[in-house]
């Protein structure tokens, strides 16, 4: 997990380490952490004395009745001398035997914790993942959004009452070739719809160009792919007025002064 050291101690893995409940994959991942950050290895020895704490302070005392009877019968327990010697120069040993009741009580209420740590740890992975997940959706909903504004954008260049749509024709050399112009006559701004043309080679770029007064002048390179997605309406130069107006593919990123490959044509 790639996390910052406030995440890392927020995520309730550094007190399953502390009970044994990591994999052994997580116990690496851990001892990497307590190594790399001072702040999780003060947190991991935070845990483990809390842990202590937490035991002792939650430990079930039994009943009166049952202590005394526990006790009673350990102060009858005594170690029996040993074979060959004299029993009455030895002092009788007592045997104290350690009684587990209140380390059932400890563990009692340190499984109550480790439970809760465990649902904790779980939820934190879940809601990272979720959150991933959700972000994700975000990402693609934002895309949506952005290609039905560019599609609303496009429809509102075509539908315009003003728009003059002029067909580009393919050369004799590329009969296939289309484009369409979109020319505002109350503005005089030009659309070009790139999207029926070849693609270019990725060396090359499609440049657009209007003849005025019968000289071509450049309109802008046409970008075919925006995004990742395929330019369908993009905007290019103004022109106060024009004759005609023509594509033709030249070195990439570089504006030509003069068309040297028109793909295609078409007269206003």
């Amino acid at each position: 997990m790639n996390l910052n050291t406030q995440e890392i101690i927020s995520s309730g893995i550094l007190e399953l380490y502390c009970t044994g409940l990591t994999s052994a994959a997580e116990t690496v991942e851990v001892e990497l952490w307590a190594k790399k950050y001072p702040e999780v290895a003060a947190e991991i020895e935070a845990i483990q004395a809390g842990l202590e704490g937490y035991a002792q302070s939650h430990a079930i005392a039994p009943r009166p009745l049952v202590k005394e009877k526990i006790f009673s019968k350990i102060k009858r327990k005594r170690i029996l001398p040993a074979a060959g010697t004299d029993a009455a120069n030895h002092a009788l040993a007592k045997i104290y035997r350690i009684n587990s009741f209140w380390k059932y009580a400890a563990a009692a209420s340190i499984l109550l914790l480790i439970g809760s740590l465990i649902f904790n740890y779980n939820f934190y992975n879940k809601y990272s993942t979720t959150s991933d997940n959700l972000l994700a959706t975000q990402k693609e909903l934002q895309q949506q959004k952005e290609m039905a504004k560019a599609m609303y954008d496009d429809m509102g260049v075509m539908a315009d009452k003003n728009a003059v749509p002029v067909s580009l024709n393919g050369m004799s050399d590329v009969p296939n070739a289309a484009a369409r112009i979109y020319w505002m006559k109350n503005t005089g701004e030009v659309y070009i719809d790139p999207s029926n043309l070849p693609p270019a080679p990725d060396t090359m770029q499609y440049q657009f160009w209007a003849i005025v007064d019968g000289l071509p002048v450049s309109g802008g390179m046409i970008n075919m792919i925006k995004n990742g997605r395929t330019v369908h309406v993009q905007k290019m130069k103004s022109f106060g007025r024009a004759q005609a107006f023509a594509v033709s593919l030249e070195k990439a990123g570089i504006e030509s002064p003069v068309p040297t490959n028109v793909f295609v044509m078409g007269k206003i």
